[in-house]
């Protein structure tokens, strides 16, 4: 029982250093993209203190004396003792009015016209009197009556007492305006750098992803399925696809070999299952094309294999497997304008048959719940077991869409995909908390574009489209002048 309890404490003080550490990576990776931010708050935070400081500063003149006190009859530690205990009173003498009193009555005024304070030097029998008032005239009367009248009034408290200056500041001819200003300025900038670090971390753990297969287990306490490299390739022309299809595409054989570990892998988890979707949290993590690739590697071993692109929002098979010409797509089979036999497309390899065959999505819809929510769907899906081994749905964002929920009903599993370094990490615990609130079962996930990192990974300018329908998680294209950045 120990020894679990000591396994299961040094498990968790791994996985929070192994957090921690990549919390730091990830606020270090910002850094480099935000370092402009922390260097303008620094910047706007010495101004402002500065320019408070200096419109409202105004001049204190200090007038200073080191004096050293002696006394009457006393030894060396007597005076010690004596300018300690001067030091330690004078708060108490000034505040009581005796010492204000004398002070005024000697320069003729109603008050003290300036502050003083007096302190011992340890070990010594040495005092320091000082005194800040706006004049420096002023400043060096008030002490030079303190140093006249001090021992008058303490010796009630310490006995008979002299001082003897040993250093005098003179009239004070600095005002401090320049340190107090340098003080501002440093107090300014490091309040402005403090603020940015802290706007840094806050935008780091809002805006978190996930960047490796460890990061998908710990967090999501989910089969990891494998990792999918990230494809780059020269631009082609627009009327060609630029998804990955492992059927035609050239030098992708690092994927090819990922996406088999990954169909080897879910073979262990599928048992008895035959429909499955796959899906991810928002869109442009390359879900259909992982779908695709899928579907293409299980037919490869033998498997009779359906594809059905049930993302009508987005629908994206036809463009992946290059489909000419028009098909009435799911829509029009759900709403009873074709059958199923009109819209599916019974994929060739090398002038075969590979044993998949692709149900289209066709056009665009936008009312795509109301279409694959009635019980057409499910009729729908029964009738394509009976005809393939393996049943793949190609759906919507569970994270932003509900379409996703209604399709679950009908699927023995779910295969998540997760782009790395894309999707906040909210949005993929939403992704998951959904389905798993809909008692749909996770086979897996996969983690997308795991090598190499060039910022938004991939091509699926595409999927902005969804903005047109208020969901406004669109993805951009970033290109360099002669590659694109192909999502897998």
């Amino acid at each position: 029982m120990n020894e679990n309890t000591s396994n299961t404490t040094a498990k968790s003080e791994n996985t929070e250093r192994a957090e921690l550490s990549s919390l730091i990576w990830d606020m270090l990776h910002r850094l480099k993209r935000f370092w402009w931010v922390i260097v303008l708050l620094t910047a706007i935070g010495a101004a402002l203190f500065y320019y408070h400081s200096s419109s409202s500063y105004s001049p204190r003149y200090v007038a200073e004396a080191t004096v050293s006190v002696e006394i009457v009859n006393g030894g060396q530690y007597a005076n010690q003792n004596t300018a300690e205990q001067m030091g330690n009173v004078f708060p108490y003498i000034l505040t009581s009015g005796a010492l204000s009193d004398v002070i005024s009555a000697d320069l003729g005024t109603k008050g003290v016209p300036g502050t003083i304070s007096v302190s011992s030097i340890h070990g010594t029998n040495l005092l320091t009197v000082s005194v800040s008032a706006n004049d420096p005239n002023v400043a060096y009367a008030v002490l030079q009556s303190v140093l006249k009248n001090y021992p008058e009034v303490a010796k009630f408290v310490v006995g008979q007492t002299f001082l003897a200056v040993i250093d005098d500041s003179g009239v004070p001819t600095d005002s401090g305006r320049n340190t107090v200003l340098r003080g501002s300025l440093r107090r300014g900038a490091l309040i402005g750098f403090v603020l940015g670090l802290l706007l840094l971390l806050a935008y780091t753990i809002n805006t978190r992803t996930i960047r490796s297969e460890m990061e998908l287990r710990q967090l999501l306490n989910i089969h990891c399925l494998g990792s999918l490299p990230l494809i780059k390739r020269k631009r082609r022309t627009s009327s060609v696809s630029m998804e990955i299809n492992m059927l035609h595409d050239r030098n992708c054989d690092n994927y090819i070999e990922a996406m088999r570990l990954v169909r080897t892998r879910l073979e262990r988890q599928l048992g008895d299952k035959k429909v499955i979707m796959v899906t991810s949290s928002i869109p442009g993590e390359g879900k259909s094309t992982v779908a695709a690739n899928l579907a293409i590697s299980f037919a490869q071993k033998g498997k009779k294999v359906i594809l059905v692109d049930c993302d009508l929002r987005n629908p994206s098979s036809a463009n992946i497997f290059n489909i000419e010409g028009e098909h009435p797509g799911l829509a029009s089979i759900l709403k009873g304008e074709s059958k199923p036999e009109e819209s599916m497309v019974e994929i060739m390899y090398k002038d075969e048959p590979l044993g998949l065959t692709v149900l289209c999505g066709g056009e665009q819809q936008t009312r795509s719940v109301e279409i694959m929510g009635g019980e057409e769907m499910g009729r729908l899906i029964a009738k394509l077991r009976e005809r393939a081994d393996l049943v793949i749905l190609d759906t919507p964002p569970s994270a932003m869409l509900v379409d996703a929920m209604f399709l679950a009903r009908h699927a023995d599993g779910v295969v998540y995909v997760v782009m790395n370094d894309y999707a906040k990490r909210r949005f993929i615990f939403k992704g998951i908390e959904e389905l798993q609130e809909n008692s749909v079962t996770v086979l897996g996930c996969v983690l997308n574009g795991a090598h190499g990192r060039t910022g938004r990974y991939g091509y699926y300018g595409h999927y902005g489209s969804y903005s047109r329908y208020g969901y406004g998680y669109g993805s951009k294209d970033y290109k360099s002048k002669d590659q694109d950045t192909v999502k897998t």
